[in-house]
């Protein structure tokens, strides 16, 4: 065990339940139930890759109580009938076997009940909805996800309206949770926890934003906490004293009227005198914002919710539970110091089901990282199941195993991002002799580079990194692989992972010096190629840009960014001509050094190669830094310090510019995987060279290729 995390990994309890370390993987929506709301195949091996990663628990995430009723997402597990025993059985068998504990969150999803709408039945709500205010969301959907979204509201018995919860309402539910916690302790779950956050129908009671009632479920805290009592009461008294119940929370809503956390404080001691056995504090954000789930309860700062939970810790005598982007070393810090009993973990479970195990056996340069990216609740959006971006096998855990070949054959792998270290990696892992050639003096490709601008990235090329340093795969590093070089190797299969083509915008002053291409800005800022960079930078920018190579300074992304703050070879005033993912994050970074930013984009969408999530949360932090965005505008000019565009009205307009950076006109990169494969060899390609997908793309294409040799 780590000396250092021996608080994270000592056992503890909640009630009666004995739990063998303090990470436990929060519930989440999975999206993966069978047609009906069947626990089958895909469910149970998701669920198991985190009880054998080492868990403590596995808390299966958003099960509904009432299906179809109450039900919010496209494939949403029910616990609502008998019929759903014997999946659900089989999941907890599947968890208990590997020495962890199964608990179920049981859910209605109240005004979020989609499958209501879809059926023509009433959202239940304690009071109607006001109408109109800012949305904030909806405009920044591609046209392709808006059509995704809108699918369940063409159907023919489609019906958006609401339903008041009278007395016999509310009854209703606390049967419907007591039946299903009753349902789940005969199934063989350690344990069940009640939702009552997130903008669902318990939550809604609670905030004050939502809940306008005037009987004695409105009003003070103490009447909007009464369904919460009442269903915890209900539930405690079918199940009995010794299986464990407890709840999850929003210690804080980030909206405007919203649950504060002196609310939250009342509602969990009340929750707790009822018969809860532990609290688990998330938060939620405001449903009108493009910042919700980035400022609630999937936070996009660092243990976020540590104010809330320990003033909530401070008025119950019961163990208070916390989730919220809890790096292990933190989390063993709050724990030593008792300012939270539990961490609850999810997108790092998702990126890594085994970090339990790794931090227990002190591997923590083994822990594949959480990029931040958002993919895994973006997926929702999609009506897709869950899925990561670094790890390929979540929500695939069924279907893509790695297993051992029994025929190894000589492996080429040219490139080495993020693709090719991650096809280089599972071909070696199954037996195959692996050799990798980069041109760069560095692995990472361009995701070394981002992660300058977004320091996340950084970690996962550090993490691939060492992965293939532990593995017997030859890397040579400042090689460019011709046809010849391949041919030397004699290689039985050659995976191409060279990244993609630019193609610049061919429009007057292109070539003028202050015009940067992605490529110029990554040479700028990993100090590769300078050569390339004579005559776009002054002499002294560019002794400096050579100095920081020959020191070594550019191998630190980290280093690096900092040092941006302090000098950086780039005018105040940047305009970048392309919306993309790049230019969201390179316009933040650039933001917060002071300069004035101006994205020109051609579409009527920005950041469209973004997981919604994130592009919500990138497109608020960049108008928050001041960057102007300018839509439906297209680049026809540019001088020594203008740039000339035609707006949706063809009108001409021109805005300054001390430097273009060009980040549009990204390409697939077939030629030299045609060539190899004109000579005869069998040829992959992967990542962004065969088809544009950044990093997911990259990852899960280099993983199934690994798999597929």
């Amino acid at each position: 065990m780590s000396k250092k995390l021996n608080h994270l990994m000592a056992p503890g309890k909640i009630g009666s339940l004995e739990l063998r370390n303090r990470i436990i993987m929060t519930p989440m929506g999975s999206n993966t139930a069978e047609e009906g709301g069947f626990c089958g195949e895909q469910t149970q091996a998701y669920y198991e890759a985190r009880a054998a990663g080492g868990a403590a628990m596995v808390i299966m995430g958003s099960v509904s109580v009432g299906w179809p009723e109450g039900s919010a997402n496209w494939r949403h597990i029910a616990i609502s009938d008998d019929k759903y025993i014997p999946g659900l059985k089989k999941l907890v068998g599947r968890v208990h076997a590997h020495g962890c504990k199964a608990a179920v969150q049981l859910h209605h999803g109240g005004l979020m009940a989609q499958n209501d709408s879809c059926r023509g039945e009433a959202l239940l709500c304690p009071s109607v909805p006001e109408e109109g205010g800012a949305d904030e969301l909806s405009p920044y959907f591609t046209h392709e996800e808006m059509a995704i979204i809108s699918e369940p509201c063409l159907v023919d018995t489609f019906k958006l309206h609401y339903k008041e919860a009278d007395n016999e309402d509310i009854a209703r539910v606390v049967d419907l949770y007591a039946d299903a916690a009753v349902r789940a302790k005969r199934i063989g779950f350690d344990g069940a926890e009640i939702h009552a956050g997130h903008g669902y129908l318990i939550s809604t009671f609670l905030s004050p934003q939502v809940n306008a009632r005037t009987d004695q479920y409105g009003g003070c805290i103490e009447n909007r906490a009464r369904l919460l009592v009442e269903v915890i009461k209900r539930v405690r008294e079918r199940v009995g004293k010794d299986f464990p119940i407890w709840f999850r929370l929003d210690s804080n809503q980030f909206a405007e009227g919203g649950i504060t956390n002196e609310d939250a404080q009342v509602a969990a001691r009340l929750a707790v005198e009822a018969g809860a056995d532990a609290v688990h504090c998330s938060a939620d954000g405001d449903h009108h914002k493009g910042t919700c789930y980035t400022e609630g309860h999937a936070t996009h700062t660092p243990a976020g919710f540590l104010p809330y939970a320990s003033a909530i810790k401070n008025v119950v005598d019961v163990p208070v539970i916390m989730p919220g982007r809890i790096e292990p070393e933190v989390g063993d810090r709050l724990i030593a110091q008792g300012k939270i009993d539990f961490v609850t973990m999810g997108r790092k479970l998702l990126a890594d089901p085994e970090l339990p195990n790794k931090v227990k056996q002190g591997r923590m340069e083994d822990i594949r990282p959480c990029i931040l990216c958002y993919t895994c609740i973006s997926s929702i959006f999609k009506r897709s199941h869950i899925r990561c971006a670094v790890n390929a096998t979540t929500g695939y855990e069924n279907q893509r195993q790695l297993i051992a070949t029994d025929q190894p054959k000589k492996v080429l792998v040219i490139g080495g991002g993020p693709g090719g270290m991650e096809a280089a990696r599972v071909a070696a892992l199954r037996g195959h002799q692996v050799t990798l050639v980069e041109k760069s003096r560095r692995l990472g490709g361009t995701v070394f580079f981002s992660g300058v601008s977004y320091p996340p990235n950084s970690k996962l090329v550090k993490y691939l990194e060492h992965q293939l340093r532990q593995l017997p795969v030859d890397i040579h590093l400042g090689v460019t692989a011709t046809v010849e070089f391949v041919q030397a190797q004699r290689p039985a299969k050659v995976v191409v992972a060279v990244g993609a083509g630019r193609e610049m915008p061919q429009v007057p002053g292109i070539d003028l010096p202050h015009v940067l291409s992605g490529d110029d800005m990554r040479d700028m800022i990993t100090g590769d190629n300078a050569e390339g960079l004579k005559g776009k930078f002054s002499n002294i920018d560019q002794w400096m840009l050579t100095a920081g190579r020959l020191t070594g300074i550019t191998a630190y992304p980290a280093m690096m960014r900092e040092l941006s703050k302090l000098w950086l070879p780039l005018g105040k005033r940047v305009v970048l001509v392309g919306g993309g993912l790049v230019a969201l994050e390179l316009a933040e970074y650039l933001a917060e050094r002071g300069r004035q930013v101006t994205i020109l984009e051609e579409s009527d969408r920005f950041g469209r190669e973004t997981p919604v999530v994130r592009r919500w949360r990138n497109l608020a932090d960049c108008r928050r830094h001041g960057v102007s965005f300018l839509s439906k505008a297209r680049l026809t000019k540019i001088a020594t310090r203008t740039l000339t565009y035609l707006n949706e009205r063809n009108q001409e307009r021109t805005i300054a510019a001390d430097h273009v950076i060009v980040t549009s006109g990204t390409v697939h990169n077939h030629k030299l995987a045609n060539s190899i494969r004109a000579r005869g060899f069998e040829v992959e390609l992967v990542g962004d060279c065969s088809q544009v997908g950044y990093i997911e793309g990259a990852m899960h294409g280099g993983h199934q290729v690994g798999l597929d040799i």
